[in-house]
């Protein structure tokens, strides 16, 4: 576990399953930004089943508040086989906790593990032009604005842009637990 002043992250447990698909597969709580992306079920727990959603190539873990609710989770991916490093995603389930701080707190910590946890020189995250809450999160975690990939995203029936931001190793402050 990871343990922050706002946020607790952790790894994903059997008995967490039912909830976070749920919370995952819930459209209600998206909002305009999120490329809408539901998993299929039998998927999503053969993904648990196979390798715990931790392996090389992809890893999950939980955003817990001070109470222990799971409020959101944060992810790293491998993208393309080219690339050093990973991709990075996060969301927060509920929008009565979004803006309390909780995803920059998790989006440090995460970021932070990585880099101390894995031979990768950099990471990348990429949001939906106009969502200046989540880009926001991320510059304040050190993530520089790096492009702009064009209609690189289908949302609400139309293609948009999405901006690229990365982090290097060297520009990310160490881990402190």
């Amino acid at each position: 576990m990871l343990q922050g002043n706002k946020v607790c992250l952790r790894t994903v447990r059997e008995s967490d399953l039912e909830l976070i698909y749920r919370l995952m597969t819930d459209v209600s709580e998206k909002g305009e930004h999120w490329l809408l992306d539901i998993p299929a079920e039998p998927a999503f727990r053969r993904g648990f089943n196979e390798r715990g959603f931790w392996h090389e190539n992809f890893g999950r873990m939980l955003i817990l508040d001070k109470t222990g609710e799971i409020i959101g989770e944060i992810i790293y991916f491998r993208n393309a086989d080219y690339r050093a490093g990973y991709e990075v995603g996060y969301q927060i389930f509920r929008r009565e906790n979004r803006g309390k701080g909780y995803m920059s707190e998790a989006l440090a910590l995460f970021s932070a593990f990585l880099f101390e946890s894995k031979p990768i020189p950099r990471l990348q995250l990429t949001v939906v032009a106009g969502n200046e809450a989540s880009r926001a999160v991320a510059e304040k975690c050190g993530y520089r604005y790096e492009g702009t990939l064009r209609q690189a995203a289908f949302l609400a029936g139309k293609y948009v842009d999405l901006e690229l931001l990365g982090l290097l190793r060297e520009d990310c402050p160490p881990l402190l637990v």
